[in-house]
């Protein structure tokens, strides 16, 4: 089994480290034992697409670097999906101001190191065990990031949306740790989507019928077309109401055909592009991919949609996929009190981070305290207004979705 002890022994074996610069490079099927259960997009495949495509290439920004290790007999035991990143473009958690001041102080922040999904924000291992790895496997992975992080004199490493075993491993190695918010929705065993309903306050039950309402009045027909049926056109198409909803933002819109085309053929089924037609007419598409139980909500576009589209696609029909499917969560992102209202629920996810100089590791280390009461003042607050009718209801899903026993309210 993995080793799930921050503390534990090291391998009673040794281990040769390295570093590998291509994905590519890596056996698919090596390194998927060691990513099994973990979701589709630390899968070979979806990282492949993304380094090939160029996305997390130099161009962006992104170098990999993938720490490998493997036992005597050359087997792969564990691996780390690692880059170097010359800036922090689409990291998903923000650094810009701990680089300006420390270079204002005459240091140098890039490049740093980064495991993570590339452009995806979605909680999981980073230090990636083959189900039979010594014990000892994920300190020595966390250590050999250290180790090469001092060797080329980086200014820190980050592991982006760690789980919760990952973030204890990296806090006993003395690394920092910051968190945020995003939403999920987690199914507790309902039937089907009326079920689901029946656990609302009776003024959000009438308000998600009345929008269902809407959509389906409005004459939105939906399709799903899985990704190993996904072709150029439909990543045209897709494209293209994606950079129409951030033109409309003007926020950057980093996709691109090449990186669709391949991440959907790698993934096959696991991914899905659906589309909302209107009188002959796409006015919206989702990307979502699903795999071990949940499903990730990955990027929406549409044009000046329908009323209610966006709930309607991103939100009800997902959940009542889900139900439909037996699958035990959606993982929502980033978001605010839309989500909120349509039973996704706030949940805590991290960040962790080592520096090599003290005096940068202490600057952040007082800028995460100054933050922490803020970010757990919102999650209450979020919690205390869950759309849930029955209080014991919304303190179970509530814990279920941060991870930490949440006291009964009086």
């Amino acid at each position: 089994m993995p080793d799930t002890n921050p503390a534990g022994p090291p391998p009673p074996l040794p281990l040769s480290l390295a570093v590998v610069p291509d994905i590519g490079a890596l056996d698919a099927e090596a390194w998927n034992a060691c990513a099994a259960g973990q979701g589709p997009l630390l899968r070979h495949a979806a990282l492949r697409a993304a380094e090939e495509s160029g996305l997390a290439g130099p161009a962006n920004g992104w170098q990999a670097t993938h720490l490998t290790a493997r036992d005597p007999n050359g087997r792969l035991v564990g691996a780390v999906p690692l880059y170097l990143r010359h800036n922090s473009d689409h990291d998903h958690w923000a650094d810009q101001n701990w680089a300006a001041g420390y270079q204002a102080a005459g240091g140098r922040y890039y490049p740093k190191l980064l495991t993570t999904v590339p452009f995806a924000p979605v909680t999981g291992r980073r230090l990636l065990l083959h189900p039979d790895a010594p014990p000892g496997t994920a300190q020595v992975l966390v250590r050999g990031m250290e180790t090469l992080a001092r060797r080329y004199g980086l200014s820190s490493i980050h592991a982006a949306f760690p789980d919760n075993d990952d973030r204890a491993r990296f806090e006993a190695a003395g690394w920092l740790t910051r968190q945020t918010i995003q939403y999920e929705w987690r199914n507790t065993g309902y039937r089907d989507f009326d079920e689901f309903l029946g656990c609302l306050s009776s003024r959000r039950r009438i308000t998600l019928r009345r929008e269902r309402r809407a959509v389906r009045d409005s004459g939105v027909t939906v399709r799903d077309v899985p990704g190993d049926r996904v072709k150029e056109t439909d990543v045209a198409l897709f494209l293209d109401l994606l950079n129409d909803l951030h033109r409309r933002r003007a926020t950057p819109q980093p996709l691109t055909a090449d990186y669709l085309l391949r991440l959907c053929a790698g993934l096959g089924d696991l991914a899905t592009l659906t589309f909302a037609d209107r009188e002959g007419v796409t006015v919206g598409a989702l990307l979502s991919v699903t795999g071990d139980g949940r499903m990730s909500l990955r990027n929406w576009g549409c044009r000046r949609e329908a009323r209610f589209l966006h709930f309607e696609i991103c939100y009800h029909r997902t959940v009542e996929q889900a139900i439909q499917r037996g699958l035990s969560a959606i993982e929502g992102g980033y978001g605010g009190p839309h989500k909120l209202a349509r039973g996704f629920l706030p949940k805590l996810v991290h960040a962790c981070h080592w520096f090599l100089h003290p005096n940068l590791r202490a600057a952040v280390a007082a800028d995460i305290a100054q933050q922490r009461p803020d970010i757990e003042a919102v999650l209450l607050s979020q919690q205390a207004r869950a759309p849930f009718r029955h209080q014991p209801l919304r303190h179970e899903i509530a814990a279920a979705v941060t991870g930490q026993a949440m006291s009964q309210p009086p």
